[in-house]
């Protein structure tokens, strides 16, 4: 954070999306290791990062724009073993709304997304062939996201087209998640 203030003078958007998941077919199989690493990645250092990015926005008074990535497990309680990794993801859908409410008064705006299915190594992980078969044949697009279509959401939310949206969770599910 200190070198990129540094190269970039200030920091107008934060897109975080690092996350990492533990696949447990029971959840008498989650370890306390298991708990960690995914409430370290997923929630903790979302809290950490997102912070002391918004400081920074208020301090240099000219606001910004902070996105956070969750899933759609936040809504389902997790499919496939995911337990742990929902509940941490809904964690991020309650920092969107705590930062929204805290940072807006400063111009700093803070929105998630919730992604569905995307096509990368992380949806494949622990997976075999026949259950993403049957993930994506409950996907009314019938097709898993690629990760294009994600990030033009993501720029749409760091951009001034969204200057009145704060605290939102945008569902990218392929109309899986609809509510």
């Amino acid at each position: 954070l200190e070198d990129a203030t540094a190269a970039l003078g200030r920091i107008d958007s934060l897109v975080h999306a690092a996350a990492v998941i533990v696949r447990k077919a029971q959840l008498a199989e989650v370890t306390e290791a298991d708990w960690a690493l995914q409430e370290e990645i997923n929630l903790r250092a979302t809290f950490f990062l997102a912070r002391d990015v918004a400081e920074r926005m208020v301090a240099g008074d000219e606001g910004g724009r902070i996105v956070l990535l969750t899933s759609q497990a936040w809504w389902t309680g997790g499919l496939e073993g995911s337990t742990v990794y929902a509940a941490t993801k809904g964690g991020v859908v309650s920092l969107t709304r705590g930062f929204s409410r805290n940072y807006a008064p400063h111009g700093v705006l803070v929105n998630c997304v919730a992604p569905g299915a995307v096509d990368t190594p992380m949806l494949h992980e622990g997976s075999d062939a026949a259950k993403l078969e049957q993930l994506r044949a409950s996907i009314p697009l019938g097709r898993f996201a690629e990760p294009e279509e994600l990030a033009s959401v993501i720029l749409f939310l760091a951009s001034d087209h969204a200057r009145y949206i704060s605290g939102a969770t945008l569902n990218v599910t392929g109309g899986q998640l609809a509510y």
